[in-house]
């Protein structure tokens, strides 16, 4: 049978198909051009800027019946000349730039109940424990089980998980419980949660998020140790104003083995008059205080994990702190001022000033015996986006860091070396509808 013959065929097939169900063909293409001296790093005399296009390639699939849905997702990640595979006169493909970004499929098994297994994305109340980290050309999914529950102004999940190695699934691994996949020393055991979520008024809803995540104790041991992560959430609308909170408390473990006790408190209002929208907001996370003498003190662990939340919408756009190791378990302190500027219902343009601080005392490397404290320097960063259609979305970014010499002393740099951190970028983002029986 020819092509000709055959594609009208197969969308003949899944027209008829959806007349008792959906089926959805869509894409994404998503260039990103960066000019890079000081993104996720710390730029010095030494150094130069580097300049190179990423793009992420994705294709999904979904389908919708009454009683369950299912959902594929085959992305490509690479930057533009990086394949492994070429000739001197052209590229052909990078054999380890493609994978299975989701695959889930879900199923309705009580009224207003569903469940969800397979590799899928988390994304709660602001995403600062929970995310799906989309800035990333990657993204972040997770490979679990859902349970979902939703009855008028009440949402509960509970999620599980557990990993292991792929030898474990054959005679191969047989007794032997270790996680030991390389060059990876902190990868995710397990990670577990349970969401309640209450919209109390119209105005008013609050969430609490209970996570109880999971790493080996070292490359040799079966032994896993669990840390809990406990707090609200809570969000308040109406008319032009929108406020949010987040407390959280952790306990438990480390994967060292030493016992936690860190917190995160973070508080952000916005208001929006006519095309201008202000705001404001301030977060504080635990760190290690090295200056508190007390031994049962310096044997625990007190530098908040953020673990699987986003670190680029909130800590600047230049990624220097993904706490808690990049402060050196000092912690942090961001408050953040903010404006953003609506051209049209398309087009906006927004800026966010960060003033970086530690949130305790740290010992300054080099072991010369004195003690870091206070501002760690401020960012500045600039976004615009302009949305031409659905489908269609260009945006472009600039962020430059104001340092000073302890933010250049946390980082392992001399202060007389290092250089003023800039990045800049361009994006296209293109999501096409290729086919729908609807």
């Amino acid at each position: 049978m020819s092509k000709k013959i055959y594609l009208p065929l197969l969308l003949l097939m899944f027209s008829a198909m959806g007349l008792q169900a959906q089926f959805e063909i869509s894409a994404e293409l998503r260039p990103r051009f960066e000019l890079n001296d000081g993104y996720a790093n710390v730029p010095t005399d030494q150094t130069e800027p580097t300049y190179f296009v990423s793009q992420r390639s994705r294709i999904s699939l979904k389908f919708n019946q009454e009683k369950y849905r299912m959902f594929f997702s085959l992305q490509d990640v690479r930057v533009w000349g990086d394949d492994n595979v070429a000739t001197g006169s052209a590229t052909f493909m990078n054999t380890g730039s493609t994978g299975i970004h989701q695959a889930w499929a879900e199923f309705d098994v009580f009224a207003n109940s569903r469940i969800r297994v397979g590799r899928q994305e988390f994304k709660y109340d602001d995403q600062r424990l929970l995310a799906w980290r989309n800035w990333n050309q990657f993204g972040l999914t997770y490979d679990a089980l859902l349970y979902s529950y939703k009855r008028e102004n009440w949402q509960f999940d509970v999620a599980l998980s557990y990993n292991n190695d792929a030898s474990k699934g054959g005679s191969a691994g047989f007794g032997v419980n270790n996680f030991d996949v390389d060059p990876i020393t902190r990868r995710l055991r397990t990670l577990n949660f349970i969401y309640l979520k209450n919209q109390i008024t119209e105005e008013f809803s609050l969430a609490m998020l209970n996570l109880l995540t999971g790493y080996q104790a070292d490359k040799t041991s079966s032994t896993t140790y669990l840390m809990a992560t406990q707090g609200f959430y809570g969000e308040y609308k109406k008319n032009a104003f929108t406020g949010k909170f987040n407390v959280y408390y952790q306990y438990g473990k480390t994967q060292s083995g030493k016992d936690v006790s860190a917190y995160m408190i973070t508080a952000e209002a916005d208001y929006k008059a006519r095309k201008l929208s202000i705001g404001a907001g301030i977060d504080y996370l635990s760190g290690q205080d090295a200056s508190n003498a007390d031994a049962d003190y310096q044997e625990g662990y007190h530098a908040f994990d953020m673990l699987y939340g986003v670190r680029y919408a909130r800590y600047g756009n230049m990624n220097q702190f993904l706490v808690p190791g990049s402060t050196r378990n000092g912690g942090l302190i961001d408050i953040y001022p903010k404006l953003a500027y609506h051209f049209s219902p398309k087009s906006t343009l927004r800026a966010t000033y960060h003033f970086f601080s530690l949130a305790t005392k740290i010992d300054e490397p080099g072991g010369n015996l004195t003690l870091l404290e206070g501002s760690l320097g401020s960012e500045l960063d600039m976004i615009y986006a302009h949305k031409f259609s659905k489908e269609i979305i260009f945006s472009a970014g600039v962020s430059v860091y104001n340092t000073n010499d302890t933010f250049a002393k946390v980082k392992g740099v001399s202060p007389t070396d290092i250089k003023t951190p800039v990045w800049g970028w361009v994006m296209l983002t293109f999501k096409p509808t290729l086919f729908s029986s609807k």
